[in-house]
């Protein structure tokens, strides 16, 4: 298995590309079990946050370029590829629980699309970033562009593909890439101890966040069930329990529900 998935009692979940020879660059087959292990993690109520990371000291260096004789030797059969590989990192992007990216060394091509499809991207000083499709004659897809854009805007885009270079931790931060910088010794720390953060409070209100988030990034107006979805968290046992915890000025333990 080269996807690897790892969950401890907090309800942190580590999703690992475990590749590290290759730069933890994907395959036809990661990707599928990438979409397999995520299409089981939302299903799992028990799953507070998700950590995606790669081994051996990269993210990821894209899919596998060895693989592109096989995997997307003509226009009809890159298209197939494409439409198939975007269906599984879906899984990743509509994913209802938070999700953070701890990113180290390279996050080039399809792995930088993997990282910004994560909610918190944390990255380490001596990582490196970039989309060098130009060099390969290769452009991407519609839908890879649309989640870049919605995360960076269109100039940043058009800049990161146009020159097709790779750049440091700091002007990716200064793109929108990443949330944040740490040093490399401690980017996984941070990136941790943020996901026990996020694990530590109420799991329905993370879910609805992001949701409710996802939701305004469509021009169509909110129906007027969904204007009232906001409420529901008054309904719920978690909501009690946090009120309590705060009177008695305790940490609430919350249940998610």
């Amino acid at each position: 298995m080269t996807i690897r998935v790892d969950r401890d009692s907090a309800g942190i979940v580590t999703v690992l590309l475990d590749r590290p020879e290759k730069r933890n660059a994907f395959t036809l087959d990661m990707y599928r079990q990438f979409g397999d292990a995520f299409s089981g993690l939302d299903a799992d109520d028990s799953v507070r946050c998700i950590v995606v990371r790669g081994a051996g000291g990269a993210f990821c260096a894209g899919s596998d370029i060895g693989r592109f004789e096989d995997d997307r030797s003509d226009g009809e059969q890159a298209m197939e590829y494409a439409q198939l590989t975007l269906d599984l990192t879906d899984k990743l992007k509509f994913s209802r629980h938070p999700t953070v990216a701890c990113i180290e060394g390279p996050c080039v091509g399809g792995g930088l699309e993997i990282a910004a499809l994560c909610d918190i991207r944390i990255a380490a000083r001596s990582a490196r970033f970039g989309i060098p499709a130009n060099r390969l004659g290769l452009t991407l897809d519609y839908r890879e562009l649309a989640d870049l854009v919605a995360l960076i805007g269109s100039a940043a885009t058009l800049e990161i593909l146009l020159e097709g270079a790779i750049f440091d931790a700091q002007l990716a931060l200064q793109k929108g890439l990443i949330t944040r910088i740490a040093d490399d010794d401690e980017v996984a720390t941070h990136a941790y101890d943020t996901a026990k953060r996020i694990a530590a409070a109420a799991p329905l209100v993370n879910r609805w966040h992001k949701k409710f988030v996802r939701r305004l990034q469509s021009e169509e107006p909110l129906t007027r069930q969904e204007q009232h979805e906001p409420y529901a968290c008054f309904d719920t046992q978690d909501y009690q329990l946090g009120q309590a915890a705060f009177l008695r000025k305790e940490k609430p333990v919350f249940v998610g529900r």
